[in-house]
């Protein structure tokens, strides 16, 4: 008789984990109708809630300045113009993330070069990123996966030798440090994603920090037709610009959940660091080794390692197809594919196709290979979202329980 859900044994998991998302409250009905009554539905002047998130978000992640924008591929984009990369540069992406961490290059008709994972983090590895830098390199985004932060002491190193600006896409690490200072402080430009799936969550929206005063201007009139960083100067200044302006709307929903944001970590923190605990004495599972210059680790999704050969060479697939009959909500980690394996990149083959359109230079995406980053979405990494890791600890038992049930009936997966 079959033991495992998989082959129609009993499941593991009977009941719902972790909460519904997002969390809401009276608190973002009050916030809205107080806009509603304002009669002030876009953002500016004196006791705008944009202005106002704008300063509060900066100063909780450690950062001089913010700048709101309405999509984190917006942010990103404003990032890279306020960097300066201009048409036909290169520009570093991580080759795992969201297609936005690389689609935001393409907007500027510049050209995403693509850089191999760091096996510790899922971030974009600095030796990686220095091996691919040329003349043409202007600029480079890098990703704190999942919210683990990158190696940015590293990275930092390559950004100083090269003098290349590094651009934080920190769309899943919200609260998360590095050495005590929050991402998105610790680059040049630091671009958040504010959707309502995020761990901070705004329906849609985006936001750029920043310590540079120059940037800031950059970012402000890039984001708003033009218009001058002093908030009542209308003037225009820059001649290639855009509306990317965050309603209030959003920015007064933010501002309610940017009070609830460290209650929130600090329990999922609780719950995932209870199942690793839980988790690595189980051959073939293997959990993140901490660095300790992650001071805080604040999740989208908890990325960990599945090890086939010590798993009696189980394949991932078929082990996240087992657990997730047991009742165990994960998914392939990393975010999954590798970007440049979208069918979007692999047409660029000629340099004609839109939006890169650099014909005495263009990259043949279909020869891009970064192999740990293949590797990894192949074999290796699983993920579980984390509105699964606010709920109670008696959860991440049932997590535990689950996955050493597959493991001591792998003999029916084979």
């Amino acid at each position: 008789m079959a033991k495992l859900a998989i082959n129609g044994g009993d499941k593991a998991v009977n009941r719902n984990m972790g909460r519904e998302w997002p969390i809401r409250d009276e608190n973002e009905e009050k916030a809205l109708i107080e806009v509603i009554k304002s009669a002030r539905w876009w953002g500016g002047g004196e006791g705008s809630k944009v202005w106002e998130f704008e300063d509060a978000f900066a100063k909780y992640q450690d950062a001089k300045y913010g700048v709101t924008t309405n999509s984190g591929t917006q942010a990103l984009i404003c990032a890279l113009k306020a960097a300066g990369v201009e048409p036909c540069d290169e520009v570093l992406v991580p080759s795992l993330s969201f297609f936005a961490s690389a689609t935001c290059v393409l907007f500027i008709n510049a050209i995403p070069v693509f850089v191999d994972v760091d096996p510790n983090t899922y971030g974009p590895s600095a030796e990686s990123m220095e091996a691919v830098i040329t003349e043409r390199t202007k600029a480079a985004v890098i990703v704190h996966n999942g919210g683990y932060p990158a190696n940015m002491d590293a990275i930092v190193e390559v950004s100083r030798k090269h003098d290349l600006p590094i651009i934080e896409d920190c769309a899943h690490a919200h609260a998360s440090e590095w050495r005590g200072t929050r991402v998105g402080a610790i680059g040049h430009l630091g671009a958040f994603s504010l959707m309502a799936g995020k761990s901070l969550a705004g329906g849609e929206g985006g936001i750029i920090l920043t310590n540079h005063p120059e940037l800031r201007e950059k970012l402000y009139a890039y984001m708003d037709l033009g218009r001058w960083v002093e908030r009542p100067d209308k003037s225009i200044r820059l001649p290639s610009t855009s509306n990317f302006r965050m309603p209030e709307w959003t920015a007064a929903v933010l501002l309610t959940q940017l009070s609830k944001l460290d209650e929130q970590v600090e329990i999922r923190e609780r719950n995932f660091t209870y199942l690793a605990e839980g988790l690595k004495d189980i051959d073939g599972i293997e959990p993140f080794e901490r660095d300790p210059r992650v001071t805080r680790w604040s999740i989208y999704y908890w990325n960990f390692k599945y090890i086939q050969e010590k798993f009696d060479g189980i394949p991932r697939d078929k082990f996240l197809a087992a657990i997730g009959a047991e009742g165990v909500p994960a998914s392939v980690g990393a975010h999954g594919r590798p970007i440049y394996q979208n069918p979007l990149f692999q047409s660029m083959t000629d340099g004609k196709t839109w939006p890169v359109k650099c014909p005495d230079h263009y990259i043949d995406y279909t020869k891009t290979h970064c192999p740990e980053a293949e590797r990894i979405f192949k074999t290796e990494a699983i993920c579980i979202s984390h509105r699964y890791f606010l709920g109670d600890i008696s959860d991440m038992d049932l997590i535990i329980d689950a996955v050493k049930k597959v493991r001591a009936n792998t003999d029916e997966l084979r």
